[in-house]
């Protein structure tokens, strides 16, 4: 199976009515995708009704002439094997989905059916605004949503931009239930036209039976007219030049450079944004954020992420900032300022351009995550701007070098043109934004300093980045030996095991390297976990700088923590990975942080366990689900005071102590040679002397059958939520398979009675979710207006209903154990993705490399009869561990039995059996 192309041989055509179409044809492909654009998102509201066109997204789905009952549309594409989404914009709403490759003449169909003729029926509608209701709710303590409406009321009030997007139950209840629906009527009837819609798809079907499909399905839509794009500036001379102070709930300093651009989109072939991203995030020594750290001035940087449309565009540089920073903030803008003008002077060196241009060309030519429907809803919405010639070009390298493009595109980065948004708990503000009550305060920056970052100091530490030297100038494969497609044991003796296998799938110049360390005394305890993040977290950013050009030369890493130590991990481009891999290596065995910095990156940890702590109820519950379930694995509010209590000397004997006695496990997968291989196994072994240890185990709790555990999560969050745990008796195949089954079964029918029927919130769903490859299956509810008591109490009275009246589910069987095979049986799409799922099954001693095909097998082999035998043993619960986490938020207190409830963490795991 491959993914979505680059989309270079597209075909287009345009429908009688105006309706745009691009068709790609993928003959490997299993999977149609397809998008529909429409220029209706909430830039077109009406202002007396802010929200309008999200409500007749939600509306969409909630019935058809051909499906006219709620979510039926979801139902029917799930049965072709798929599912179904949405979204609403500021100037486009998109639905997209995706089905079985030849299912597209079933499903397109009712697709168009559900755009062109929705029911617009009132009950559904009053449920629909619940439902957004919730969902503007759950996202009320949200910053960034709070950041995005203190934007809305700092920018130009005439520009559509500043309208509120979401909607909620105040907005929409000043309406009559009649006149919201004509109000939905009549937006619908003049955006969802042909001249206003863009269509696109990638399918294995011919090319001829799409168009004729196509033309079937869509050609009934009137015609229509293009919605106009004419607004006025996004901001006026006012509102530019200023400094905007934001007071966030979470623990954060961050400051943000805006320089507001017309659209991003005056040059395809050049794309002077990109490049000029590219040199302003650059990480290296030299580098903008390598010197505002030597100052401990700021911790992180990111450079050309903003909002943009069709006609605006707002270029950002975000700086994490350290308390030094805030306080000179002044300095950094300046550091800025200093930094875009040797931008500036170099403009004429087109090497860096032609590097950048190398650099896209490679990542582009050996891609691999790529998400289809997320490129497919791309292009359907690009169809708007751009001709079928410059569509090809979108995914392309950078194009030819244009020293008056990059000249022009530099005109707008001045200090009269920025927004400065300071983002501290300690701002001074003076008003509230509305719906969020966000505090806030807007002034204007001082003629005197706009004039000085005019004219900004030099500061020798900065320059721009020299040639890449991990740039390679050649990418070849290796020849592929017998015995090595999977991973091959080439050491194993104490304290070491390293594997091998060679890619002979993906025939890509690129590979994996896995090295973990398995050390008891970085485990042992709450102050080891706390003395090693804190380790990991400096180990990271002294690396950061070191081998950032690596990074974009596409030879990518991670040192990363897990429950028995940590791993180093790298990925990417095969040429000079091993020698990145040795170098990171050294850098593991010997690094030790400065005590300076040491409080430094302290005082990082314990920012992000607090902000943790602030995380939605839902979050946190899954998140102390893994905390109860696995022994080695720690809650942020336990890990919070230890991190606090521990010391520079701690820490150092921690890390030193672990480092005197580890078991290693390393793999090696991609395009190596065997020989390869072997010598950087040797050189592993030379260099890691202490392996005398021995694999830890992942222990998961045993949960006991019969009455379930209550453990209340304190959240500062006012939503209530429930999670609902069922684990699984045992991690053998047939467990697992039922267990994925009947989570399977339940899904659907879960969400509909709990959140379309009940409405009980906006969070509600369910998940198979397995702790170290143990089964268990996980249901849950958020709620804005529901008890935690009344939520649980909704999920059990549900779960029995279902449990007890299961033979309702046999005609539904056959397409959900169609559905699971498939979901079992997908190839992995790209050599990471195979390299991490190999990799996965080392870990859990899968050493037959195909447990997906073992369970696919157990599937087929199951009875309806199984599944009704497993779900009677739920009901009168013989079968399954329980284990129930709540929020209470600002709700009723939920009553639990005091024998069953967990009140500390480390008590219950000290007496918890495990598996």
């Amino acid at each position: 199976m491959t993914n979505v192309q680059k989309f270079d041989n597209a075909y287009h055509f345009t429908l009688p009515n105006g309706l745009r179409v691009m068709l790609c044809h993928e003959p490997q492909s299993s999977t149609s995708y397809v998008s529909m654009a429409v220029r209706a998102g909430h830039f077109y509201d009406p202002s007396d009704c802010q929200g309008l066109a999200h409500l007749l997204e939600h509306m969409l789905f909630m019935g058809s002439r051909h499906f006219p009952n709620p979510n039926s549309i979801n139902g029917f594409i799930e049965q072709h094997g798929g599912n179904i989404n949405a979204w609403t914009g500021t100037e486009y709403a998109n639905y997209h989905y995706q089905c079985d490759g030849s299912a597209i003449a079933q499903t397109l169909p009712a697709f168009a059916d559900m755009l062109r003729q929705p029911i617009l029926n009132e009950t559904a509608l009053i449920n629909e605004i619940k439902s957004i209701d919730a969902e503007f709710q759950f996202k009320i303590k949200d910053d960034l949503r709070r950041l995005y409406q203190i934007h809305k009321e700092t920018c130009n009030p005439a520009h559509p931009f500043s309208k509120f997007s979401v909607g909620n139950a105040d907005i929409f209840s000043k309406h009559e239930v009649n006149s919201l629906r004509e109000a939905l009527r009549a937006l619908h009837k003049q955006y969802y036209c042909g001249r206003n819609m863009c269509l696109c798809i990638s399918s294995p079907v011919p090319i001829a039976q799409l168009e004729a499909l196509i033309t079937q399905s869509f050609s009934s839509f009137e015609a229509g007219a293009l919605a106009s794009d004419s607004w006025p500036a996004l901001y006026s001379s006012s509102q530019l030049g200023i400094q905007i102070n934001i007071k966030p709930l979470q623990t954060a300093r961050r400051m943000i450079v805006t320089f507001a651009l017309p659209g991003i989109h005056n040059d395809i072939d050049t794309k002077p944004l990109n490049y000029i991203s590219h040199l302003l995030g650059d990480e290296g020594e030299g580098s903008l954020l390598a010197y505002l750290k030597s100052q401990n001035w700021a911790v992180n940087l990111i450079a050309g992420s903003g909002i943009e449309g069709d006609k605006f565009k707002d270029f950002n540089i975000s700086f994490q900032l350290t308390e030094l920073g805030l306080a000179n903030q002044h300095h950094v803008v300046m550091a800025l300022f200093s930094y875009l003008e040797l931008v500036k002077l170099s403009i004429n060196d087109s090497w860096r351009f032609e590097e950048k241009a190398q650099l896209t060309a490679l990542a582009l030519e050996y891609e691999e995550n790529v998400k289809p429907l997320t490129m497919v809803s791309e292009f359907a919405q690009h169809q708007f701007l751009f001709t079928p010639e410059q569509l090809r070009k979108l995914r392309t390298s950078i194009g030819s070098y244009d020293g008056a493009v990059m000249k022009e595109a530099l005109s707008f980065f001045t200090p009269f043109n920025i927004r400065l948004k300071v983002i501290s708990p300690d701002v001074e503000t003076d008003r509230s934004c509305a719906y969020y009550n966000a505090r806030y305060r807007v002034q204007p920056i001082a003629e005197e300093q706009l004039n000085a970052f005019a004219s900004p100091i030099t500061i020798e530490a900065l320059s721009l980045p020299p040639p890449n030297p991990y740039l390679g100038e050649s990418y070849a494969l290796v020849l592929p030996e017998t015995g090595f497609d999977n991973p091959t044991k080439l050491v194993d003796k104490d304290g070491v095991r390293f594997w091998f296998a060679q890619d002979q799938q993906f025939f890509s110049p690129k590979g994996d390297i896995y090295v973990s360390f398995d050390m008891v005394h970085f485990s042992d305890s709450l102050n080891a976990v706390a003395a090693k993040r804190i380790w990991l977290s400096a180990l990271n950013d002294y690396l950061q700088a070191k081998y950032y050009r690596a990074e974009i030369a596409g030879l990518h890493y991670r040192i990363y923590g897990h429950q028995a130590g940590f791993t180093l991990h790298t990925r990417g481009f095969t040429n000079q990975q091993m020698l990145l891999a040795e170098q990171l290596l050294e850098a593991v065995l010997s690094f030790k942080p400065s005590e300076f910095n040491f409080q430094h990156y302290k005082q990082m940890q314990l920012q992000n366990l607090q902000n943790s702590l602030l995380n939605k109820p839902t979050n946190r519950l899954f998140s102390r689900l893994s905390v109860l379930i696995q022994r080695n694995t720690q809650a942020p509010v336990e890990l919070l005071e230890a991190v606090a209590n521990t010391s520079y000397e701690d820490m150092i004997n921690v890390r030193d102590t672990a480092f005197d006695d580890y078991f290693i496990e390393s793999f090696v997968h991609g395009n190596w040679a065997s020989e390869q291989a072997q010598s950087f196994a040797k050189s592993i072994d030379s260099k890691c002397v202490n392996t005398s240890g021995a694999p830890l185990s992942r222990a998961v709790s045993k949960l006991p059958v019969g009455e379930a555990f209550y453990h209340q999560v304190s959240c500062e969050h006012d939503d209530a939520a429930v999670v609902l745990y069922l684990q699984a008796p045992t991690a053998g195949l047939h467990d697992t398979a039922l267990c994925m089954v009947l989570e399977q079964m339940l899904a659907a029918p879960f969400f509909n009675a709990l959140r379309t029927e009940q409405q009980l919130g906006y969070i509600v769903g369910t998940g198979y979710v397995p702790h170290n490859q143990h089964p268990g299956m996980a249901f849950y509810v958020q709620s804005p207006n529901n008890s935690a008591k009344t939520l649980l109490d909704a999920m059990t009275v549900f779960l029995f209903q279902q449990l007890e009246e299961i033979e309702f589910y046999r005609f539904y069987w056959s397409t959900i154990k169609q559905n699971l095979l498939k979901q079992l049986e997908e190839r992995d799409l790209n050599l990471s993705m195979k390299s991490q799922r190999l990799w996965i099954s080392l870990g859990t001693q899968d050493l037959s490399f195909n447990r997906n095909t073992q369970l696919a097998e157990c599937i087929s082999a199951l009875s309806f009869e199984d599944i009704q035998s497993y779900a009677h043993q739920l009901a009168k619960r013989e079968r399954c561990g329980e284990l129930i986490l709540f929020a209470e938020g600002k709700h009723e207190k939920l009553e639990t039995p005091k024998h069953r409830t967990i009140n500390g963490i480390s008590e219950f795991k000290s007496q918890i059996p495990y598996y």
